[in-house]
């Protein structure tokens, strides 16, 4: 057998795979996050196109340009692993509901020339759809800089599993793992570029910018003579640049598309994306704490066998100072992690976490409320950002 049959049995292999993972993503996605039908046939679609990104095909099913087959083998495995266990797409869909209720609020739509170019080309965007292709490409690219980012997370975490299953760096080691890592983030980034517009590829490059010193921010120690309220200050600015950046700025990019020059719009979009993004992650602190090691995919406490104050942590040291000696140890100690989840289980730091939640929800909201022409996007965009204290996984 010659060497492009091979490649082509391994394309196949890599489509039946994308096939499995868009199923089980589809299945296990929230309630909340499966939004409109529109939504849901673009996610789907996504899921396919972004693995084609990653190990390119031309029409005869062959995989292009990459000569060594070991290295495409290799690639193909790790990435569709990855992707193959599944997961709520979160991110690009919100960057399609934002696209769509900012098209509404922009009078804008879709000219029946343009939805023709759409139907034909290879990106597999319905006719029917409201957002342009290149608000698109930016859920496309949310998706796939999130994913990146959670293998290089894994390599700096030293995790072994992730969703659930064994991580990227438990199977093949953490050089391959952040290689893959990289090779994610060059894919989007060549995706970027083709959306041709400089103020898009300020704005979405900025969120690397912001995962990295948002990682320096985590890996930093708190110091001794910090203030509760300067130690929350910091962590939601942490928070900021390690989640809610990304759904900030995509929110900011599909506004942009939606109306260049409407810069009200595009802050609305912004802000909405940060309130979520930022209630989002408390959303996580808190389950950390009260899911099972099942329904997050991870072990439970997580975050403190990592040395990771959360919010619930910082509200409970308040409360029970013996946390902050454990704090700055970063609870290295042998049953420092299970004690101190004993302390913040038990202390004011969850309820006042969860009142911390439904303030960001809130802002969120009345982002998503202040956007013009309300449309049904909208109304998912505001049921969104509700539920995000009602969260189980």
């Amino acid at each position: 057998m010659g060497v492009l049959p091979k490649i082509n049995i391994v394309a196949r292999q890599f489509r039946k795979c994308s096939m499995a993972a868009t199923s089980t993503s589809t299945s296990s996605s929230d309630n909340s996050v499966a939004s409109t039908a529109f939504v849901q046939e673009h996610v789907r679609q996504m899921q396919n196109d972004i693995m084609v990104q990653l190990i390119p095909q031309d029409e005869s099913g062959a995989v292009e340009n990459l000569a060594d087959l070991n290295v495409t083998s290799n690639l193909g495995r790790m990435t569709h692993y990855y992707f193959q266990q599944g997961g709520k797409m979160l991110r690009p869909t919100v960057s399609l509901l934002m696209g769509n209720a900012c098209n509404s609020a922009a009078n804008r739509s879709i000219s029946e020339e343009y939805l023709a170019m759409l139907s034909t080309e290879r990106s597999g965007i319905a006719a029917h759809l409201s957002v342009c292709q290149n608000q698109y490409k930016i859920g496309m690219i949310a998706e796939m800089i999130h994913t990146a980012s959670l293998v290089h997370d894994d390599v700096i975490d030293e995790a072994n599993t992730r969703r659930g299953s064994a991580s990227v760096n438990a199977v093949w080691g953490n050089k391959m793992s952040v290689l893959v890592g990289d090779f994610i983030l060059a894919r989007a980034t060549q995706i970027l570029c083709s959306i041709g517009k400089p103020n898009i590829i300020s704005v979405m490059a900025s969120i690397i910018e912001d995962l990295v010193l948002g990682e320096f921010m985590q890996m930093s120690t708190t110091p001794t003579d910090a203030t509760p309220v300067d130690r929350m200050k910091a962590y939601i600015e942490k928070t900021h640049r390690k989640t809610a950046s990304l759904f900030a700025s995509s929110c900011r990019s599909a506004a942009i598309l939606a109306d260049g020059s409407d810069l009200k719009l595009h802050e609305i979009a912004f802000e909405y994306g940060r309130n979520l993004g930022i209630a989002f992650q408390l959303a996580d602190d808190l389950l950390d704490f009260i899911a099972t090691a099942d329904e997050m995919g991870k072990p439970v406490a997580a975050d403190l066998k990592l040395g990771l104050a959360t919010a619930p942590v910082l509200y409970a040291c308040e409360q029970y100072p013996e946390l902050n000696t454990m704090l700055l140890r970063k609870f290295k100690h042998d049953g420092d992690a299970e004690k101190a989840r004993e302390i913040v289980v038990n202390s004011d730091g969850m309820d006042k976490t969860r009142r911390l939640i439904d303030s960001y929800s809130q802002k969120a909201v009345e982002m998503a409320s202040s956007l013009p022409n309300r449309n049904e996007s909208t109304e998912h965009l505001i049921k969104l950002a509700m539920s995000q204290s009602d969260r189980k996984f």
